[in-house]
């Protein structure tokens, strides 16, 4: 009797499993990737996805074709319409406002059940993932079970999500399945933090699934021609002179504004012009057609660009005369170049232009196509602030970026309903990636405005436009705060710092007077930029987050600074994201490529915490030599920001000294300062007295460079010289 129940149940499952992939192929063109990965064989097992639908648990359990249980919530279970899904022999219940419930779940997990679970504990709104329950984190723990994470990609978009616009009957659905994870190993943990500890390593888990399942080698180019064909006539950017485009006219202008370079100005072209929705069409232009944009900085000056236009072997720029005029830009430094002027481009342009970019949006051809090795192959050129030295070229390649891109959106759930305020320099890769690309992949807006000095404009804009992301410096967003009315920020739900450090002033002032969290990000612009980010989910105050997925990272000990057991030291970093090398820079790229392997030095000193949060301690290169001991310059400063007055700054330095090797000198703005403050605020702050200026010096105003940071190379030869 036994043996012929066990017949007929497999045969009804058999049949079910056959009926459900009828329905999800017809309907859903279901894909799935990494069947390999499910394990035949085991001792406990739990599986763990996303979960966007009502569809998701019916799919994984069609699709892995695992002896499952799936663990439901008991108060969903008992609604009218749910419950032939959920109270049978395949789920398991669960009352969330009894912890005791829990015992039941590890026990079943004991027996050798392998159980299913939506750890964020109910469908998703966002479309991203929320929240993670410790109790899904705990059974894991307690049980010693393998995980072999899941992701399910567009159920989202089905209409068995949540409500929301663009759900649609036949939404393409695509399963991935991770490899299987080792029980979790939380000894190192304290006992009261292990079951949060567990609920953060299985969100980790999410976040790389969630990247893994969404990158896909392609080229920007490529998902720009596809992507704007199908939004149509959703909103993609706009600026401050009133341009406003769609998907498809930013299709269209690409293609006209692109085909005025195919064939002119060889494989590289400048690019010196402010944030526009022309400079965007401009850069996806060049992309269309197989050029690469290099990314012109302005603000260091005549020498600075001159360098960057013979080392990427500039023939042909892309400015505006009103540009030149407002930077007050030397025309001599492009002796020998062509200049094509935006307001030239614009008068040239005619109906048959038009006509061809209408007919090339409609049938793109060979320019939707990825080529054989084009992910790989160079996609733009930026350069290094030159903050300590020459500006380097950094080359990125379509698959640095587009890596970088799904890196981040695994941790942000930025989304359609977004509407990104980007003033940061398209020159500067956070303002590139970010404000430029990013709001391809996530399918929402960008506000492109010309300038990020403008402290009473950007907040205003922020207000009329009703923003919801703002990205900027720490500079720029003091002077943000600073100008703005209380309500300006009223639609705004997340704003990111970085470049440089988040100050106690700005974060408890953004807190205080509008009620927002600055998170604060880290990243280089070999890495396209972003390598660390603090989140919605996952906040560490004073941290700059956790190294995104699909980065690799390694801390290796200096040399006159404490490792704390081999948490702090000098941080390497490899993964997708990280750049091809520098434009001809022979030595940085042998080291780089051949002596490090790949692995990025990024030349900070770091510590990271049990839990992956990242603090950086400081530049190696802005450490001095005290004594015999290593002090690092950016600690110091950061102690005393604000010391002086808000909008004071300060800068230390370090300057050769005959007794201890060097000696500290504070640099300001504010006349108000002096050393015994300086001193007692450092000494309360618990910084030794190693870390206290010899000296001060008044500058009325402090060098910069373009992304609002001190410029220490020319502060340097400012205090050589007197």
């Amino acid at each position: 009797m036994k043996a012929r129940r066990s017949f007929f149940r497999a045969f009804f499952e058999l049949t079910l499993r056959i009926i459900f992939k009828v329905y999800f192929i017809a309907c859903h063109r279901v894909r799935v990737q990494g069947l390999q990965n499910i394990p035949r064989e085991f001792d406990k097992l739990i599986i763990v996805s996303n979960h966007a639908s009502l569809l998701d648990g019916i799919l994984l359990w069609t699709y892995l074709d695992i002896d499952l249980k799936i663990l439901v919530n008991r108060g969903r279970a008992r609604e009218l319409l749910l419950r032939p899904f959920m109270q049978n022999r395949y789920t398991v219940q669960i009352d969330t406002l009894n912890p005791y419930s829990l015992k039941g779940i590890i026990e079943e997990v004991n027996r050798g059940t392998a159980l299913l679970i939506f750890p964020e504990g109910r469908i998703t709104k966002t479309g991203n993932l929320m929240k993670i329950y410790e109790g899904a984190g705990f059974v894991a723990y307690k049980t010693g079970a393998s995980i072999l994470p899941v992701h399910l990609e567009n159920t989202y978009n089905t209409v068995f999500a949540k409500k929301h616009p663009g759900r649609r009957l036949f939404a393409p659905v695509t399963i991935t399945i991770g490899t299987v994870r080792p029980a979790l190993d939380l000894d190192r943990i304290q006992p009261h933090e292990r079951k949060k500890e567990a609920a953060h390593v299985m969100y980790g888990m999410l976040c790389e699934m969630f990247y893994r399942a969404h990158y896909r080698e392609s080229t920007l180019h490529a998902e720009f021609v596809r992507r704007c064909g199908e939004r149509g006539r959703s909103i993609l950017y706009k600026d401050a002179t009133g341009a406003e485009v769609s998907h498809r006219r930013a299709l269209m202008g690409a293609l006209i504004l692109g085909r005025r370079f195919a064939s002119r100005g060889g494989r590289n072209i400048g690019v010196l012009l402010p944030n526009l929705c022309a400079t965007a069409l401009i850069i996806f232009g060049l992309l269309i057609h197989r050029k690469v944009p290099v990314m012109l900085n302005y603000s260091g000056g005549g020498t600075s660009l001159g360098h960057a236009l013979e080392i990427a072997d500039i023939r042909l720029v892309i400015s505006s005369r009103a540009f030149m005029e407002r930077i007050k830009m030397d025309p001599a430094v492009f002796e020998g170049r062509d200049v094509v002027y935006l307001e030239d481009l614009r008068a040239a342009i005619g109906l048959r232009d038009k006509l061809r970019g209408f007919l090339g949006a409609m049938f793109p051809g060979k320019l939707a196509k990825v080529l054989p090795g084009e992910p790989s192959e160079p996609a733009v050129v930026l350069f290094t602030s030159g903050s300590e030295g020459v500006p380097k070229g950094v080359c990125l390649s379509h698959e640095n970026i587009i890596t970088n891109i799904w890196q981040a959106l695994s941790r942000i759930d930025i989304g359609q309903a977004d509407y990104i305020l980007n003033a940061l320099p398209v020159f500067h890769s956070f303002g590139l990636t970010i404000g430029v690309f990013l709001p391809l992949f996530a399918g929402c807006r960008s506000f492109l405005y010309i300038s990020p000095l403008h402290y009473r404009i950007v907040p205003e804009i922020a207000y009329e436009e009703g923003c919801t992301v703002l990205m900027g410096t720490n500079i720029f967003l003091n002077g943000y705060s600073r100008k703005a009315h209380p309500y300006d920020f009223y639609s705004m739900r997340y704003v990111f710092c970085g470049a440089e450090a988040l100050s106690e002033t700005v974060f408890e002032r953004y807190a205080r007077v509008f009620g927002i969290r600055v998170m604060s990000g880290y990243g280089a612009t070999e890495c396209a930029p972003i390598i660390c980010m603090n989140s919605a989910i996952e906040n560490k105050h004073g941290t700059v987050g956790k190294v995104l997925p699909g980065i690799e990272y390694r801390v290796e000990p200096v040399a006159g600074i404490d490792t704390k057991a081999g948490r702090v030291g000098r941080l390497f970093v490899k993964g997708g994201n990280v750049m091809m090398g520098y434009l001809k820079n022979e030595a940085a790229n042998r080291k780089f490529l051949t002596e490090d392997g790949g692995w990025y030095d990024t030349g900070d000193i770091v510590d990271i915490d049990e839990s992956g949060f990242v603090t950086i301690i400081g530049r190696l290169k802005r450490f001095s030599k005290i004594s015999g001991e290593m002090v690092s310059l950016t600690a110091i400063e950061e102690a005393l920001s604000g010391v002086f007055g808000p909008t004071k700054e300060i800068a230390v330095m370090a300057v050769a000294d005959a007794r201890k090797g060097e000696k500290l000198v504070l640099v300001t703005n504010s006349r108000d300062a002096d050393l015994k403050r300086a001193r007692d605020t450092l000494r309360e702050k618990g910084l030794s007295d190693l870390t206290h200026p010899r000296e001060m010096i008044y500058m009325k105003e402090m060098p910069k460079l373009g992304t609002g940071k001190p410029d220490y190379v020319k502060l340097k030869e400012m205090l050589a010289n007197g």
